[in-house]
């Protein structure tokens, strides 16, 4: 594989350390906070998988042709800060189909609440939401020297992941499945499911983030403790989940928490989970993804992402966030492939995005090593969390009958 002289001469701060020289091993992270010398020649830990093999299908705008590229042109967009959807193993989501209010084929034509009923639930609910599992999941969490998809870290990670996600549901004793979601890549997808009670228990309520965390520069033995992006959306719903399970949760609806593979490489787990939903005529109601919830500066507000997502939905969450946290919302527009809710809008559902500011790029520490749980605002995140929580309710129970 080729790399540029630039690349090359930032190994140094991508591994999180001064270079070393050839006679020295770099350092690799470890879950229980070890930092140990690797051999990047032999190591399992340093070597990408399989995925990249053969070219990819890149798509960088809706108006742009998809291109097949090799890694090295894709990791050319990826320095860049180029967004884009990688569609090679979900084509079927592409294929051009008639406008509609979700600027795609409406797949399902579902129903959100025009009024918010269960005030009281929610804010039950939202006294129990605490900032400690934030810390105690995202000191473990980023510990991994890196979540690249396709790499073992990307599977031990996930693996890790869901066993935290499996030992809330345990310790409850609720009736909720948990589930990975498998890709052609190592890194799965985790799917908890809240099977719905009502009428309604055919139709899904998704609450999702993303897991992979992915260096810059060299994104498969790259440091990237991924604190913000997306560590913090991931625990951000998983708290919620929490508390959920706590309250003894039984929606009308099937309610699922999702957590994504492979953001980082063009959307690809959640254009797997959207076209597998897609495929099986699955009634999904809508998508509210949390894609970084810890870092803001300037004005404190929640930022709502406008593009790739519907107007009901993100009228929706306005809603819910001056109805149940101390937060305003401001709309930005984020950009072709900005996160995993363009899957659900680009297969046909509603979808709407959260995030921690109205600045896309307002944090500079992504993609690095320079991201992590320090830089985080857990009293931040716990607004998100108030977000989710409420969601799930609202939308969960249906009332719009």
């Amino acid at each position: 594989m080729k790399f540029s002289l630039l690349a090359l001469a930032a190994l140094g701060l991508a591994m999180g350390q001064a270079a070393a020289s050839p006679a020295q091993h770099p350092f690799v992270h470890r879950p229980n906070g070890v930092v140990a010398p690797v051999d990047i020649k032999t190591s399992s830990e340093f070597k990408p998988g399989s995925l990249y093999n053969s070219q990819r299908l890149i798509k960088v705008s809706e108006a742009a042709k998809p291109r097949w590229m090799e890694l090295e042109d894709i990791l050319v967009l990826r320095r860049a800060g180029v967004k884009f959807m990688d569609i090679t193993d979900a084509q079927a989501l592409h294929k051009p189909a008639p406008s509609s209010s979700f600027d795609g084929e409406t797949q399902y034509s579902s129903r959100l609440p025009t009024k918010l009923v269960h005030g009281k639930e929610v804010a039950k609910a939202i006294e129990g939401l605490t900032t400690q599992l934030y810390g105690d999941v995202l000191r473990p969490f980023t510990a991994f020297h890196n979540r690249y998809y396709d790499s073992e870290n990307g599977r031990k990670s996930s693996q890790w992941l869901q066993g935290q996600i499996q030992g809330l549901v345990t310790a409850s004793g609720a009736n909720v499945s948990v589930a990975a979601f498998p890709h052609r890549f190592p890194q799965s997808s985790v799917i908890a499911r809240f099977e719905g009670k009502g009428a309604g228990a055919e139709e899904t309520v998704v609450v999702s983030a993303h897991q992979d965390s992915v260096n810059q520069w060299l994104p498969w033995f790259g440091r990237a403790n991924g604190a913000d992006d997306d560590g913090s959306g991931t625990v951000t719903i998983l708290e919620a989940f929490r508390v959920l399970l706590s309250r003894g949760f039984a929606p009308s609806r099937s309610v699922e928490f999702h957590w994504y593979a492979g953001e980082e490489g063009g959307l690809l787990g959640s254009q797997d989970v959207a076209l597998a939903y897609k495929k099986a005529a699955r009634k999904v109601v809508a998508d509210f993804h949390f894609d970084m919830t810890g870092f803001w500066k300037g004005s404190e507000v929640i930022g709502l992402v406008s593009d790739h997502t519907d107007p009901e939905s993100r009228a929706l969450v306005k809603s819910l966030a001056e109805t149940y946290t101390r937060l305003k919302t401001k709309e930005f527009a984020c950009g072709y492939g900005c996160s995993d809710h363009a899957s659900w809008n680009t297969a046909g559902y509603r979808s709407a995005m959260a995030f921690e500011s109205d600045e896309l790029e307002g944090n500079t520490n992504i993609h690095s090593p320079r991201d992590t749980i320090e830089t985080l605002d857990f009293d931040h995140m716990l607004e998100f969390s108030k977000l989710a929580v409420a969601f799930a309710y609202e939308v969960g129970y249906d009332s719009t009958n």
